[in-house]
């Protein structure tokens, strides 16, 4: 039973290793994205996620994003500065303010993703998600 106990111990560990390895690559990868541009990482996930969800309220960006209200104001208004966000109102509720992605914005993120083939992109979101249902199913 105790060789049994040391591999899955070993197993855990191969696993901490990769996630490790996966985290440092992540990195990498955005780091590739966003080389010789004016974006922050926080920048180009903002722009994903409004490609996603249409439109989000500050405090909504805040609580994705884990920072200030402050930081969100500063995020914003360098993307609405070039264009690529603009602040709208809630037509249900004009006190609201919500950020949406411009044309301008879209094009960007095309632009941003260009510089990998799609193919490897479909594989690696693939496998990505894999993972996530696989970790999903013990967590």
């Amino acid at each position: 039973m105790e060789d049994g106990n040391v591999q899955h111990i070993d197993l855990i560990h191969n696993i901490i290793e990769e996630m490790l390895e996966i985290q440092t690559r992540s990195q990498k990868f955005v780091t590739r994205i966003t080389a010789g541009e004016s974006l922050s990482q926080s920048h180009l996930v903002l722009l994903f996620q409004l490609k996603k969800q249409g439109s989000m309220k500050a405090t909504d960006i805040a609580e994705f994003l884990h920072v200030t209200p402050g930081a969100v104001t500063s995020i914003c208004d360098k993307l609405e500065s070039q264009s690529y966000i603009e602040r709208t109102k809630d037509p249900k509720d004009r006190r609201i303010v919500k950020m949406i992605l411009t044309a301008k914005g879209e094009q960007k993120i095309k632009e941003l993703f260009s510089k990998f083939p799609t193919d490897e992109i479909e594989k690696m979101a693939t496998t990505l998600f894999q993972v996530r249902q696989l970790m999903s199913n013990i967590m």
